[in-house]
This record gives C-alpha cells, structure tokens and sequence, in this order.
C-alpha cells in the first residue's frame, strides 16, 4: 500500500475547535489542492484512508485540512502527531524538489508553444517564490519554479519543457 503513496509530513497541530488540523508539508510541496479529495494516515504502522471535507495552503510549508467525520477537538487530538502520505496521483509532476539549484543552471528552456526561449542562468531562492531566470540573445526574463509552468524537466538533455504565457516572457 505505501509504494502507492508519497510522505507529505505530519499533523502537527489543531486549527481551532472543530475538527480542523494542520500538516506540516515538510518538503514544501506544491498541489493543485481542487484534486485532492483523501489522505492516507498512518496509525499504528498501518495507512487509513481519510476523506477531506476542505484541504488549503496554510502559511509556508502549511496545509489546512478538514477530515470528513472528524469534528471535535477531542476527535482530531487522536491524529496529532501522524505522518500523512496522499495517493500518488496527487504526487507534484515533473519538479524534483529535492533537486539542487545548480543542478539546473545552463537548462535550455523550451517551451510548448514558442520554442527554446534561452538557458537557465539563476534560481533565485530568496523570493517567497522561487523564480527561474532566463537568458538568451535578446533578454532576461523570470518565471516562477512550479507545476503551473514546468511541465517536465529532461535531465539526461538538460532541457526543461514550459509552458509560459507570452505576458510573462515580454515582462522583462
């Protein structure tokens, strides 16, 4: 059951008296939260299918959640503490998160509509979002590190497919 699953990280804590909780999302993952519709905890070594009522971004590295039938503090209190894992449909396609920023330098980004757009030449970290500059010929743009615009990352061609609407490529 768990080689169908990924680790998110654990509840940590309540989120008021109803039943809320809040997982600690410990590689920072980043969802399209619209699809998610269970969890999986571990209790007592075993993985139990939750369904959620609600699931939200909450703070860095923060995910509010509702669980069906969970609706008191005394229920969700016997949660505290377990590691979460979501199916891994839900997995983030195509971004190593663990991948090293250097790693990426000199990338060609390519992208599905306009073509090889440049190579990598930062990752800027120090942003609340982590921004991918590139650089060609012509100029400098950056677009943000995540699954809306990155649509697979080719390491053995060090290329990255995108998908960047023109707006954010003329910006700079």
């Amino acid at each position: 059951m768990q080689q169908n699953c990924f680790y998110i990280g654990s509840i940590f804590k309540l989120h008021g008296y109803k039943g809320n909780l809040i997982i600690y999302n410990e590689n920072d993952f980043s969802f399209n939260y619209n699809e998610i519709k269970y969890l999986f905890i571990k209790i007592d070594n075993i993985l139990v299918p939750f369904f959620l009522e609600r699931i939200s971004p909450n703070k860095t590295k923060n995910i509010l959640i509702k669980i069906e039938d969970i609706d008191s503090e005394k229920k969700a209190k016997k949660l505290l503490n377990n590691d979460v894992f979501f199916p891994n449909k839900y997995q983030p396609k195509n971004i190593e998160t663990e991948e090293k920023n250097n790693e990426l330098i000199n990338f060609t980004v390519t992208d599905k509509n306009f073509g090889i757009l440049g190579k990598i030449s930062k990752i800027d970290s120090q942003t609340s979002q982590k921004l991918i500059y590139v650089s060609n010929n012509k100029h400098e743009f950056c677009f943000p590190y995540n699954n809306h615009f990155i649509k697979l990352i080719e390491q053995q061609k060090k290329n990255i497919i995108v998908e960047i609407p023109k707006e954010i490529i003329e910006l700079n």
